[in-house]
């Protein structure tokens, strides 16, 4: 996938868990079925995960190259990265600590969904200076998955965000 198809996926995918997020009552956004995280730790989360990557597509290509390394071998395809991701957590892969969402309050709403949505948008203006190869050499170490490509990375945080807005539905589901 381009970085064009990428991009849109980012918006389509990020957009709709900010309005899944807005559309919950703040007794729905704070609700935690059987020690579940709840709809608001699962914001918080994906707002503790997006802005590592923000910062990342802000550095100078050559600080990234430096810092996290570079590969000439091709990297996996969406699904192939999927995949992949998908066997470490059922594995009993885990966020690292850093990225554990604190106990959110109702109010947060508003704020950690702005912040998304503005860390969003700028990660997605960073991506447009980077050349597709840019996307496929420069390296960024993942919590589970260990160094993988910017553009594998991307692929993560377009799947990422669905998986995390599915476990908020579940956790309502049966409220």
């Amino acid at each position: 996938m381009d970085k064009q198809a990428i991009i849109r996926l980012l918006h389509r995918n990020y957009s709709a868990f900010v309005v899944y997020i807005n559309g919950l009552t703040a007794e729905e956004y704070v609700f935690s079925n059987q020690r579940k995280w709840t709809a608001a730790q699962q914001l918080e989360h994906i707002v503790l995960c997006i802005k590592p990557l923000v910062q990342v597509f802000n550095m100078d290509k050559a600080g990234i190259a430096q810092t996290f390394g570079q590969t000439d071998k091709s990297g996996r395809s969406y699904e192939a990265l999927l995949s992949d991701y998908l066997i470490k957590l059922n594995e009993g892969g885990k966020a690292p600590e850093r990225f554990v969402p604190p106990t959110t309050h109702a109010n947060s709403k508003e704020a950690l969904s702005e912040n998304l949505t503005k860390l969003v948008n700028d990660l997605c203006s960073k991506i447009e200076t980077f050349s597709e190869s840019e996307l496929d050499t420069l390296l960024i170490p993942h919590p589970l998955l260990g160094p993988i490509t910017l553009r594998e990375m991307l692929y993560n945080a377009i799947y990422h965000v669905r998986h995390h807005q599915a476990q908020a539905e579940e956790n309502l589901k049966n409220k």
